[in-house]
């Protein structure tokens, strides 16, 4: 029998290892921090009611003959904008003809799509929710010091680190809640943390103590889990962001970063946290208060994102064959009393 001749085709499984690059899903919190709220224009104004007006005692004793008193609350409005955003990705009839590649492209090419659609929701929540530099858009900003100095009900506070065994994090997170409590009369039911914040706090020793079952005095051999962590911290959600931004331009070095800062975490209140859609019929800042909300235009697309696929018979030989990803959501703070936000909370 004749030695076959090598193959020069590209080898299927091989191939089918190395395409997939995709950041896992679970990278990303942006779906589940804040409910939905469905609007029917691209942009424009929606109501806030004033949480301080709603928790006043007005009722009083009334005569049989006496008017009643007439109650006192005010309302609002504040923008909302979906942001549209497009992306396309052109699939060459002849580059798809000759492809040997076992991943379809145009299988593939979606995908790629609502990766980058994920990436992108992502980067503009946390550009929204978590803002560089020394402004916050939320009331009050904890940061991490060599010892505490909490200023309680101001705007700004101290804490010790996270990761420095002396401190008891579970305890300034409640102190935290207490504060946002009083001052909104809604106790915050989530937290989310960025990557490194997050491994701190679940290795911390006094987590893991606390954690221990047993007769035996021994720190527990096995770090927090987020349902272990939420449940210290009363906390009906608790995620973690670990998604990674490339700034970088094509055919340059990679310059790989998390989106979400990594030394950082927001304590809030959200009706349905952590459900990317728990909360679509709700009429956020009416029928129930929120931090914050995820805006979906859904006249365009019902949940705020579509493909189209169409010909470009000019797209090189052969024309090609077209998809789009457009995204039609924006993300916007509805009341900045219910946010804390945590910076610089790992040691330097």
């Amino acid at each position: 029998m004749p030695f076959a001749p090598p193959s020069f085709y590209v080898d299927a499984i091989q191939t089918g290892v190395a395409v997939r690059r995709f950041q896992t899903e679970a990278n990303f919190i942006a779906p589940f921090l804040a409910p939905v709220q469905r609007v029917v224009k691209p942009s424009g104004l929606y109501t806030v009611w004033s949480m301080a007006d709603f928790n006043r005692n007005e009722m009083e004793a009334r005569g049989p003959t006496a008017p009643p008193k007439v109650g006192s609350f005010d309302r609002g409005t504040q923008r909302f904008d979906t942001d549209a955003q497009t992306l396309a990705y052109d699939l060459n009839d002849a580059a798809m003809a000759a492809s040997d590649i076992d991943s379809n492209p145009e299988t593939m090419i979606p995908r790629a799509l609502a990766y980058k659609a994920l990436i992108s929701a992502e980067f503009r929540a946390a550009k929204a929710f978590f803002a560089p530099g020394v402004t916050s858009p939320w009331y009050r900003t904890v940061t991490g010091g060599a010892a505490d100095a909490i200023n309680a009900g101001g705007t700004t506070g101290v804490r010790k680190f996270v990761d420095d065994a002396t401190n008891d994090p579970v305890a300034w997170v409640a102190n935290e809640r207490s504060q946002q409590g009083k001052r909104t009369g809604q106790k915050p039911n989530a937290m989310v943390f960025g990557d490194t914040f997050w491994q701190k706090l679940r290795n911390h020793p006094l987590i893991r103590a606390t954690l221990t079952t047993g007769s035996f005095p021994v720190v527990r051999n096995q770090m927090a889990s987020l349902a272990d962590v939420a449940g210290l911290l009363e906390l009906q959600y608790v995620g973690v962001s670990s998604a990674i931004l490339n700034t970088a331009l094509p055919g340059l070095a990679a310059t790989n970063a998390y989106i979400v800062p990594e030394d950082g975490a927001l304590l809030y209140w959200a009706p349905g946290a952590g459900s990317a859609d728990g909360s679509a019929d709700l009429n956020i800042g009416v029928d129930e208060p929120a931090a914050m909300a995820r805006f979906v235009w859904t006249t365009m697309a019902p949940n705020g994102m579509q493909i189209r696929k169409y010909r470009e018979e000019n797209a090189g030989p052969g024309g090609s064959m077209r998809s789009v990803l457009d995204m039609y959501m924006g993300y916007g703070i509805v009341t900045a009393d219910m946010g804390t936000l945590f910076r610089a909370m790992v040691a330097p």
